[in-house]
């Protein structure tokens, strides 16, 4: 489950509880932060708390402060200048040497926010966009906190009174792949918008359910992937060995009946029967998908592509064998991090090497350089 989806899971309970609530939402970040845009942490008027829009160290202040913040019902923006001679700083003891906008917005019934958005991507499996006035001029023709939402199903909804901003509004988030922000300018107005996309979760399919599968069922899960086990030995894919999982199934002729493939599905082939991987590789490689983790030495999954009429340059960079990142693994854990982490550095694009070897900043500076999963062009050869 993803931090989002904890989030989301708190409110509904909440929610149905009577209880009031205040999302605070990092929208903008500068310099170095412990959280980028989009982090987020949720408070409830019953004293509950989850999520987090640093390290822990302004989640006090938020907690102490978000609601009179927003005591009139209107959205909020609290900066935090965490760097050396910023205030925060000072008053925390903090040197992040980073500032820090956080938008602060009551939940009420029926209004629109990211969480209600959540749980109808997560059932359709099709991204959600949203953009979120968070800042504008006086003569400006919207309010801080007015929002425009394309729901999954392509629906739009919006209070924006403008067509133009709507329309500036979606096209500004059909072109991102992260949250950012995105001014819109006329006749001498202006408005600053929050775009945010939110993603299916990945799938993970895992085929084979022998004993190393279970500590990397745990680890998917851990990092909030969706996990399926497949495999045809009923004896070893049995719901009660994986207890984490979302789905165990046992697998016939065709290793893919039950499963639909989308754009933010991977696998990872593991049984250890040259015979099941076999059937697997042909199945998955009609797909192209993000990532494809084949265990076991390079000759034998050059075998395996080969006997399943797989070309290497048709399936471009998604085969990787040896599974994992070159940490030293040894032993089932310790290979489902390898595992995990490379998965995790594929999706987002990154070479998955030390960060003190970095140059530059280390989180993205741009929607231009982020992970080819979430917006793919990925569909069934």
């Amino acid at each position: 489950m993803t931090e989002l989806d904890q989030i989301y899971a708190v409110w509904r309970d909440c929610f149905a509880q009577g209880e009031s609530g205040v999302l605070a939402t990092v929208v903008r970040v500068e310099g170095s932060t412990y959280r980028r845009a989009g982090a987020r942490l949720l408070l409830t008027s019953g004293g509950k708390r989850v999520g987090s829009v640093s390290g822990g160290c302004l989640e006090a202040d938020l907690v102490k402060k978000a609601w009179w913040v927003t005591a009139n019902g209107q959205a909020a923006i609290r900066k935090y200048d965490t760097t050396v001679e910023g205030d925060i700083a000072q008053e925390f003891g903090l040197g992040c040497n980073g500032v820090i906008h956080v938008f602060l917005e009551r939940l009420e019934a029926g209004l629109v926010s990211p969480l209600t958005v959540v749980p109808v991507v997560r059932r359709l499996r099709q991204p959600g966009f949203l953009a979120t006035a968070i800042a504008a001029n006086e003569a400006a023709a919207v309010r801080v906190g007015r929002r425009w939402v394309q729901w999954p199903d392509g629906t739009v909804e919006t209070d924006f009174v403008s067509k133009a901003l709507g329309d500036f509004a979606r096209d500004a988030s059909l072109a991102t792949q992260t949250a950012s922000i995105a001014t819109y300018e006329e006749a001498g107005d202006w408005v600053d918008l929050f775009i945010e996309p939110i993603w299916p979760t990945l799938r993970l399919l895992i085929f084979g359910a022998g004993d190393d599968a279970i500590p990397l069922v745990r680890l998917a899960k851990f990092v909030g992937y969706e996990v399926a086990v497949l495999d045809g030995r009923s004896h070893l894919a049995r719901p009660e060995r994986f207890a984490g999982a979302d789905r165990v199934l046992v697998t016939g002729d065709d290793p893919l009946s039950g499963i639909s493939i989308d754009n933010w599905t991977a696998a990872v082939v593991m049984s250890h029967s040259y015979e099941q991987d076999l059937v697997s590789v042909r199945a998955l490689t009609r797909y192209r998908l993000p990532y494809l983790g084949l265990l076991g030495p390079r000759k034998r999954t050059e075998k395996l592509l080969s006997e399943a009429d797989a070309g290497l340059d048709e399936l471009g960079g998604a085969i990787h064998s040896p599974i994992g990142l070159d940490i030293g693994a040894d032993g089932a854990e310790q290979i489902a991090l390898a595992i995990v982490a490379e998965i995790q550095s594929v999706l987002n694009r990154r070479a998955g090497g030390r960060l003190r070897e970095k140059a530059g900043p280390l989180h993205l500076a741009s929607a231009d350089d982020a992970g080819a999963y979430r917006r793919p062009a990925v569909c069934p050869m």
